[in-house]
């Protein structure tokens, strides 16, 4: 496994954790965007999880080392996103709790790459 398949599986690992965390604690009901029905977010979480897990398993996915770059990008977005939500309403949101790891991880990716290509 190269390093980006091995953060991107962490990563999806993690984000598998945090949707348990969102959904069993009433992200739909709260978050600041828009409220939503259960099912919608619950077939949302399950249809977003489903195309990175094929992503993860298939490796014949066009552009898959890019796809997944995307995706430790989007989840670090998704953990600042929760920080800072978390941080404006003065207490805890759903996915909280789960939000700082995807932050760790990208960091650790990010940093590694970058001392890897320094000279």
């Amino acid at each position: 496994m190269t390093p980006i398949e091995q953060f991107f599986a962490l990563s999806l690992l993690v984000q598998i954790v945090h949707s348990i965390e969102e959904l069993s604690t009433g992200f739909h009901k709260k978050w600041y965007a828009f409220k939503m029905p259960f099912w919608v977010f619950l077939l949302f979480e399950i249809s977003f999880e489903g195309f990175w897990v094929a992503v993860l398993l298939f490796h014949n996915i066009p552009n898959r080392p890019a796809l997944q770059l995307i995706f430790l990008v989007l989840m670090f977005a998704n953990g600042v996103q929760h920080i800072v939500w978390a941080g404006n309403v003065k207490r805890y949101v759903p996915g909280l709790v789960t939000a700082p790891l995807h932050i760790i991880i990208f960091l650790l990716f990010y940093f590694g790459r970058m001392a890897s290509i320094s000279p």
